[in-house]
């Protein structure tokens, strides 16, 4: 891998990513900018609790009754 100022570009860039502190917004716009949205949601979803997505699912479509099976 390549190296800027004795840094990996990945580490590079993480470093000025946290410089900067860029916000869940801005991290949102910058994976669009990628191409890399949908990629990262599922990465997210596959590697979350079922728990985690089902409070999710239930502020996005506000039912906080909202219940089913989980099964893992």
């Amino acid at each position: 891998m390549e190296t800027v100022l004795g840094m990996t570009k990945v580490d590079a860039v993480i470093q000025y990513l946290n410089a900067i502190e860029i916000d869940g917004e801005t991290t949102e716009y910058l994976l669009g900018k990628i191409n890399m949205r949908e990629q990262m949601l599922r990465q997210l979803i596959m590697s979350s609790s079922n728990e985690d997505i089902l409070e999710l699912l239930k502020e996005k479509l506000n039912v906080p009754e909202l219940r089913f099976q989980i099964s893992e």
